[in-house]
């Protein structure tokens, strides 16, 4: 996965080189930004305390493919941060930089990009997942858990009948233990129902391991070349050595 869509800030004159969301062809670029000072944060600067990290910004963006030339918009908030640089003659000089923070991309960022068998189901659940990183670590887990409800009905487990109840702990254990599927799913409960909680400790970082296991889940269950490989690796293994392919 794409390291850059775990960025949860970055620096306002270098805004990272997301890959397009519509097209997956090709990376964007900054074509519009507006930053302002909230008012109480401007209101601030005339008190005697007042240095630049009571800064608080808000921001909006406009990004554009360059290849599909779609545009994408963001928007969030914003500090200053106090670092500091070396000069010509080795001394350090104190700097201020001005740092932004995402919470909102339309359309979304793809964080899992998913192969054509993907039940739509999971497709919109993840892309809801994918809306929410930024603003809302934990409903994006919770997300998250609503894909692996549909991954498991895929895999045919029956969902919840009518008038009834069936948890998602009690349908992944209708898995093999021992399979892949099982360890993930869970995996991706675990989080998911931590996320659910009033008061969930959920992080960003939470976030980004979910999406790094259910990345894997979706090569698992929906790919056809892991089917593929899988196919020829057993066709090696009964022949005992290579496979003749004809051409």
């Amino acid at each position: 996965m794409d390291s850059l869509l775990f960025k949860t800030s970055f620096h306002k004159e270098h805004v990272p080189s997301y890959r397009c969301p519509c097209c997956q062809a090709a990376t964007m670029s900054a074509v519009d930004m507006h930053v302002t000072s909230t008012e109480a944060s401007t209101k601030d600067m005339k008190e005697y305390w007042w240095d630049p990290t009571y800064v608080v910004h808000v921001f909006r963006l406009s990004l554009k493919c360059s290849a599909c030339e779609e545009l994408v918009f963001v928007q969030g908030d914003g500090y200053v941060e106090e670092e500091y640089e070396v000069d010509g003659e080795g001394g350090w000089n104190k700097i201020w930089h001005d740092y932004l923070s995402p919470k909102y991309f339309f359309p979304p960022l793809k964080f899992v990009v998913c192969p054509p068998k993907t039940p739509d189901a999971v497709v919109a659940h993840l892309e809801s997942a994918s809306a929410l990183y930024y603003s809302h670590p934990a409903a994006c887990c919770n997300s998250l858990r609503m894909a692996a409800e549909g991954v498991l009905t895929f895999l045919g487990v029956p969902e919840s009948p009518v008038g009834a109840f069936v948890s998602l702990g009690t349908r992944i254990k209708s898995l093999d233990p021992a399979s892949n599927e099982y360890t993930l799913l869970d995996a991706i409960r675990w989080l998911g129902n931590e996320g659910s909680h009033s008061g969930s400790r959920i992080t960003h970082k939470d976030a980004e391991d979910a999406f790094q296991i259910f990345s894997f889940l979706v090569e698992e269950c929906f790919s056809e070349r892991r089917k593929e490989i899988q196919e020829l690796a057993a066709a090696i293994r009964e022949h005992k050595g290579p496979v003749r392919r004809s051409v």
